[in-house]
C-alpha cells in the first residue's frame, strides 16, 4: 500500500510540474495597462507556439492550465502561451488604439515576449475568444507571415480584411444566440471574397460563451494545418454543407469555406449549425 501511494503522489507531483505556470511581466506598449505571457514547459525545442488568447483584459493562464490544450502542444511539439494584455476600455473602445489593435504595440510585444521565452521567433498558432478573437484577427492581418493558422471566436467588432500575398488559414466562429453574429458572418464573408483560405463555423443555440465542442474542433484544424503535407484540403459550402469544386468557391467565394482535410468535413458539419 506505502509503495502504490508513494507511485501515486510521485506521479502526481510530475503532473504538477509539468503544469507549472510562469509569467514573463513586459513594458507594456503605449495605450497598455498590463503585457504578461503565461507560459508552460511542454517540449524542448518547440516548432511553433500555441498563443491562448482570453477574454477582453483577461488573464490566459487558466487556459493554459488545460490538460487538453497541454496534450495538443506536447503531441504537435508546440510551446504554449497565454496572452494576458489589457489596456482601459476607452483606448479599447473610442480611441482603437488598446491591445486588441495589434499594429498599435500590442503585436510587437507579443513577439518580444516569444524571443524571451524561448530564445528567438517562431511561427505561431493563434486562439482567440471574444477580445482575444480581436487580437487573433488583428494580428493575423498584421503580420501573417508569423501565423501559421489561427481562430477567432466572436468579436464584437472588425476590421474588413484586406487582400494580402500572405494569407494564413483561419476560422471565424460564433454562437448564433450571440449579438455578435452578425458582424462575424460578415467579417467571414469579407474575408472569403477577398481569396482568404478561411472556415466558418456558427454554433447552435449558444450565446457568448466558451465552447468545448469548438475548442476540440480548432485542436483538430490546427493538427491538420500543420500536417498540411498529408492531407488533401477541401472546399464546402457553409450553407448547404457539401464539398465544392474550386471552380464553384471562385465563382461564389463567400458562400464557401476552406479546410485543411478532408478528415474535417464530417466533424465540421456535426458542429456547424447553418
Amino acid at each position: 500500500m506505502k509503495t502504490t501511494a508513494l507511485l501515486f503522489l510521485a506521479g502526481m507531483a510530475g503532473l504538477m510540474a509539468a503544469e507549472k505556470v510562469e509569467t514573463l511581466r513586459l513594458e507594456p506598449a503605449p495605450n497598455m495597462t498590463r503585457a504578461e505571457l503565461h507560459h508552460v514547459a511542454t517540449v524542448p525545442n518547440p516548432k511553433a507556439v500555441l498563443v491562448l488568447c482570453p477574454g477582453c483584459n483577461g488573464s490566459g493562464e487558466d487556459l493554459i492550465r488545460s490538460p487538453k490544450w497541454i496534450a495538443f502542444a506536447k503531441q504537435n511539439r508546440l510551446g504554449l502561451v497565454g496572452l494576458s494584455f489589457a489596456s482601459s476600455m476607452s483606448a479599447i473602445e473610442d480611441e482603437n488604439t488598446g491591445y486588441y489593435y495589434a499594429s498599435k504595440g500590442s503585436g510587437e510585444k507579443l513577439l518580444e515576449g516569444i524571443r524571451e521565452i524561448y530564445g528567438r521567433d517562431l511561427p505561431l498558432l493563434l486562439y482567440g475568444i471574444s477580445g482575444g478573437a480581436h487580437f487573433t484577427s488583428r494580428f493575423e492581418e498584421w503580420n501573417p507571415v508569423c501565423v501559421l493558422t489561427w481562430c477567432a471566436y466572436s468579436a464584437g467588432w472588425w476590421d474588413e480584411p484586406q487582400r494580402n500575398p500572405i494569407s494564413p488559414p483561419g476560422i471565424v466562429a460564433c454562437g448564433d444566440e450571440d449579438p455578435r453574429y452578425g458582424a462575424s458572418l460578415i467579417y467571414f464573408k469579407q474575408g472569403r471574397a477577398a481569396g482568404k483560405p478561411w472556415q466558418w463555423v456558427s454554433l447552435a443555440k449558444i450565446g457568448h460563451q466558451g465552447s468545448p465542442e469548438l475548442d476540440d474542433f480548432v485542436r483538430d484544424y490546427f493538427s491538420a494545418v500543420l500536417s498540411q503535407a498529408k492531407t488533401t484540403p477541401i472546399w464546402a459550402d457553409i450553407d448547404r454543407e457539401e464539398k465544392v469544386s474550386s471552380g464553384e468557391q471562385e465563382a461564389q467565394p463567400s458562400l464557401t469555406g476552406w479546410l485543411p482535410s478532408e478528415t474535417l468535413f464530417a466533424e465540421w458539419r456535426k458542429l456547424n449549425a447553418p
